[in-house]
């Protein structure tokens, strides 16, 4: 099977190499000064007093509950999710309490997460599902008094209420994983505005340092590197041109699809979305895994949409269930969306999708 458009595709080019060449060159390849240049790209970006930029999106949120004493207890998770919100808050000692989805938007909503809190909750994962902003404002307010960790991995360049995501959590992270609107190949970072958990942030990736050879408590090496930060930077440069173009893609999607019976992600009232994941439910009677390989066989490079946290074999054990995420995931898809698609790229797959469906 030959996959034509692809679902995903990375927008890296002469300008990227060009940036990673003048690093090798300098032979300065980590904790240097484009490390902390990407760092305030970011913070600014998101509206944010500080950014500490990290190996991945899944340090960035282990960290973050390390940073707010989060070692016990149990921690709000959505249960529609890549596994990385859950497992870290099982990595760090607490236990995740995977909370059902909101059937329009996809992700954790306040009244939900709120009725899941017990005496045992210690904190929570807010998830802006495939860039699609959580109301975090809503949860903040119906969670007082509890830490909130906005898990805005997949989410640079999306804003609610004209806010960036990114700005709303006690700590909030982000990823730049290929398959992110802005990629640096792997990397991540934490965002605060606290400058207590920042300083504990830095502290902790760089092996519990806080100046060089003064260890003040055991740490990791969660460090990004110069390269990454190279490429982080072009990237920053070309985020709303990327976005935008983003955009076009998923509103031409939005445009036929309902006309095809197909459901998709809705966006909250005052969201504006970077389209980082275009995804879509197949009409009930269509079996799924059959509809994706018929969009496969046509080169089209569909795929499966997310997991639910309540049937993966790391997490089954804890016994609790999500109907309505299972049921997204049972039915749900991708389509491509990224830079590298032409209008006429976006038309076959559209029409790839009616033959399908037929």
């Amino acid at each position: 099977m030959s996959i034509r458009i692809p679902i995903a595709k990375p927008e890296l080019g002469a300008e990227e190499i060009a940036a990673v060449t003048r690093v090798l060159e300098s032979g300065m390849l980590i904790s240097g000064r484009l490390v902390e240049e990407f760092e305030r790209g970011l913070a600014e970006r998101c509206g944010r007093r500080h950014a500490i930029a990290v190996a991945n999106g899944t340090a960035a949120l282990e960290l973050a509950l390390r940073a707010l004493d989060i070692s016990s207890g149990e921690v709000l998770v959505p249960a529609m999710s890549w596994p990385s919100p859950a497992h870290v808050a099982a990595w760090v000692g607490a236990t995740p309490r995977l909370v059902d989805i909101d059937r329009d938007t996809w992700n954790g909503e306040a009244a939900g997460l709120a009725a899941a809190r017990t005496a045992a909750t210690t904190a929570v994962i807010a998830i802006d599902q495939f860039g699609v902003p959580a109301d975090q404002p809503a949860i903040a307010a119906a969670l007082p008094g509890l830490p909130i960790i906005e898990d805005s991995a997949c989410a640079i360049g999306s804003t609610l209420g004209g806010r960036a995501c990114g700005s709303f959590g006690d700590i909030s992270c982000l990823s730049f994983h290929p398959r992110k609107v802005l990629t640096t190949g792997e990397g991540g970072a934490c965002l605060t505005d606290d400058d207590q958990l920042a300083e504990r942030l830095r502290v902790y990736r760089n092996h519990g340092q806080r100046a060089v050879g003064d260890f003040v408590e055991p740490g990791p090496n969660e460090r990004i590197t110069e390269m990454q930060a190279a490429i982080g930077l072009v990237q920053l440069d070309r985020l709303d041109g990327m976005i935008a173009r983003r955009r076009e893609i998923a509103g031409a999607y939005r445009q036929v699809l309902p006309g095809l019976g197909i459901a998709f992600q809705q966006h909250p009232d005052g969201a504006t979305v970077n389209e980082q994941t275009f995804g879509a439910v197949v009409p009930a009677g269509v079996e799924r895994d059959a509809f994706v390989a018929a969009m496969q066989e046509q080169g089209i490079g569909a795929g499966i949409l997310s997991y639910a946290l309540t049937r993966i074999g790391s997490l089954v054990q804890l016994g609790q269930s999500a109907p309505v995420a299972e049921e997204i995931v049972d039915r749900g898809f991708a389509l491509p969306v990224h830079t590298a698609m032409s209008d006429e790229d976006v038309a076959d797959v559209i029409a790839a999708l009616e033959r399908a469906l037929a």
